[in-house]
């Protein structure tokens, strides 16, 4: 199929005609990517034999030149790939601090458990802190698009901002004793964070169409509500957690305890042992899809600042 030609291509501007034009600009083939500038639009590469039409089929995307420009793309794809990197680093610290806040966890060595623990909350409001940099950068330039204000976005996203930081605070100076530490405080954090995600998913899904990979790519993207579920989850083991410490230490409900673990020498209720579970293994998974959401927002990026040509621009006049 790749072989045979295509001889009315639609572009931004039109459908385009390829018979008697030339191919005036570098074209990597879609295949072998052999460059194929200087060669008839309708002829083959000579390396594979995948037709012309093809690899213009491929490297062009009307969509994109279809859609209102934004005021200032390449700040755009800047401060979009910066907020996924802080995710990334915001959810692996704050993970550090879930995971060495658990008295089992410390087990001989407190002192190294506890310091990364305050390390890990440190670190995730410093990024809190640093995003609003990039998040502000993001002010004019989707408020600029027709029909789509994304100040109401970048709104939420700065409210998600004030409680995440408020969380780690708050959960610096409340030190809980129970095997997971000071849950509900914890809940304020993951809050802001799927308040966040929610603001920039609200940019990220009109932005995001200027890539023709984030648009179309159906395995490699990872879409935003699937990571605010994974806080949800992640919230849930928190309240699980606390609820099953409350029995344990109340002794009113044994059977809402679930049974009872003893580890490290720490008794832990079945219920909160499941919680625990529940939020480090959804805490990992978020960390699985954010580094793909860096890898999504490189697309979009790749995007903003080099967007595709017109098809008009790739061939010659008719002859």
């Amino acid at each position: 199929m790749d072989s045979t030609p295509v001889d009315i291509l639609i572009g931004s501007d039109g459908p385009e005609r390829l018979e008697g034009r030339v191919i005036q600009l570098p074209l990597p083939c879609k295949r072998c990517r052999y460059n194929l500038q200087g060669l008839p639009a309708l002829a083959a590469c000579p390396e594979c034999g995948v037709s012309a039409s093809r690899s213009l089929e491929a490297v062009i995307d009307p969509t994109t030149h279809k859609l209102p420009p934004l005021l200032s793309p390449s700040t755009v794809g800047d401060a979009l790939m910066m907020l996924s990197g802080l995710c990334l680093a915001g959810c692996f610290a704050f993970t550090l601090h879930m995971v060495f806040h658990l008295s089992w966890v410390s087990g001989d060595l407190p002192g190294l458990a506890s310091r990364l623990d305050r390390f890990g909350l440190l670190l995730a409001a410093i990024c809190g802190l640093v995003a609003w940099l990039p998040l502000l950068r993001l002010w004019p330039s989707p408020s600029g698009m027709k029909g789509f204000d994304g100040r109401r976005g970048i709104l939420i996203g700065g409210f998600g901002l004030v409680l995440w930081i408020g969380g780690c605070v708050l959960a610096w100076l409340v030190r809980g004793d129970g095997p997971f530490g000071p849950d509900p405080i914890n809940l304020v954090a993951i809050l802001g964070g799927a308040l966040f995600l929610l603001g920039f998913r609200a940019i990220v899904v009109v932005v995001g169409l200027r890539s023709r990979v984030f648009r179309t790519d159906q395995i490699r993207r990872q879409r935003i509500r699937d990571l605010i579920i994974g806080l949800g989850f992640v919230a849930l083991g928190i309240v699980m957690g606390w609820i099953g410490d409350s029995v344990m230490a109340s002794k009113s409900v044994s059977w809402l305890a679930l049974g009872k673990f003893t580890v490290s020498g720490n008794a832990i209720s079945g219920m909160a042992f499941v919680g625990i579970a529940m939020s480090v293994v959804a805490g990992f998974l978020l960390l699985v899809g954010l580094v793909y959401l860096c890898f999504n927002m490189s697309w979009v990026r790749r995007a903003l600042k080099s967007p595709p040509r017109r098809l008009r621009e790739y061939l010659s006049e008719a002859v």
